[in-house]
């Protein structure tokens, strides 16, 4: 114990270098009874170093008295102070978890929130309670934070819950984060509950059309291609690229041949009427959703000579997916002529 009481007295030192050797000391020790000392220096201190060291003293320390410590530290007003603590009861693990629940209860909402930044990227398993509590926060951002910690760990108990807010909420950040958290969880049976919250598509904001858009490529059927389809006539065009990664996801999913004029004339016209290059990029690559037809072909070939790199490329990558043997000649003749680099590579050359 002296030697305890050697280091803490050396805590205020004027020396920044021997702040650090006795922060150190103490963390070395595993003394809980130092925690008090290094917290309460932790607050006056106006070294970076040495404050860095405290943390890491904490993180060494076992036992409650640093867990608690840290906790109180989420209600500081200086950010750096919180985010380190954030960092301490992250590296304590389980052995945190009965303590976030008590400040989840207690918690003011930012100390609340922070609860959740401890958990962010953990599984869920263990901390269910804190997840219940969250999820019927009355602090909207809590909710948030909650419902985007569950997607990053697919917690798939809570997808029944997640479901719900996304049927009960209006908070717009609120229903982005149900979408997005759906998605990542993966369970096709969402999809029912996010049709029954947006049953059409062409009247969803733009702003929550996205997320949407990216959960129905995850989970939709054939049944969902040509409803998507139909958006590219419809939407402004800065949507165009989400709607067609949709497409590219349900497609790949679920291959299917799309009868549709009406896309064709989509996608042609998004090719040939000075959409961006990135635009033109994926409406090239679309065709090949319709590459079965001799029209389609016939375009894709011409894609070839376009000036735009880009649309050259999708172009390639379309006809190879048509698994048209013949065609590979005319890649072989187009290669003959092609200067760029990366559309040779793409030939094959």
């Amino acid at each position: 114990m002296n030697g305890l009481n050697e280091y803490i007295e050396k805590l205020d030192c004027p020396d920044e270098a021997e702040r650090i050797y006795a922060a150190e000391d103490i963390g070395y020790m595993n003394a809980p009874d130092g925690v008090p000392a290094l917290l309460e220096r932790l607050v006056k201190e106006p070294s970076r170093a040495v404050r860095d060291v405290i943390f890491q003293a904490l993180i060494r320390i076992d036992g409650e008295a640093s867990i608690l410590g840290s906790i109180r530290l989420l209600g500081s007003d200086d950010p750096q102070i919180r985010n380190q603590a954030v960092d301490v009861l992250r590296r304590k693990g389980a052995a945190s978890i009965p303590s976030l629940n008590a400040a989840m209860r207690d918690g003011d909402r930012d100390v609340r929130k922070l609860v959740l930044d401890v958990l962010s990227g953990v599984p869920a398993g263990g901390a269910e309670g804190i997840y219940e509590a969250a999820l019927s926060d009355p602090d909207p951002n809590v909710v948030i934070t909650a419902v985007e910690n569950l997607g990053r760990t697919r917690a798939t108990q809570f997808r029944c819950r997640i479901e719900e807010l996304l049927l009960a909420g209006s908070h717009p950040m609120l229903l982005g984060a149900c979408l997005e958290a759906l998605r990542e969880i993966g369970d096709e049976l969402s999809l029912v509950t996010i049709r029954h919250r947006f049953p059409d598509l062409a009247m969803v904001p733009d702003f929550l059309l996205v997320p949407c858009l990216k959960a129905i490529g995850a989970l939709g059927a054939a049944g969902e291609f040509m409803e998507v389809a139909e958006l590219l006539a419809v939407r402004v065009p800065h949507l165009r690229p989400a709607i067609l990664t949709a497409l590219n996801a349900i497609h790949q999913r679920h291959p299917m041949k799309a009868q549709s004029d009406h896309l064709l004339t989509v996608l042609r016209a998004m090719v040939e009427d000075g959409e961006p290059p990135l635009h033109r990029y994926q409406a090239v690559r679309a065709l090949r959703y319709l590459s079965f037809r001799d029209d389609v072909c016939s375009l894709l070939v011409s894609c070839l000579s376009s000036p735009e790199r880009l649309v050259r490329l999708g172009a390639i990558e379309s006809l190879r997916a048509t698994e048209r043997p013949e065609l590979e000649r005319v890649l072989t003749e187009r290669a003959l002529q092609e200067t760029d680099e990366e559309v040779l590579q793409a030939l094959g050359c």
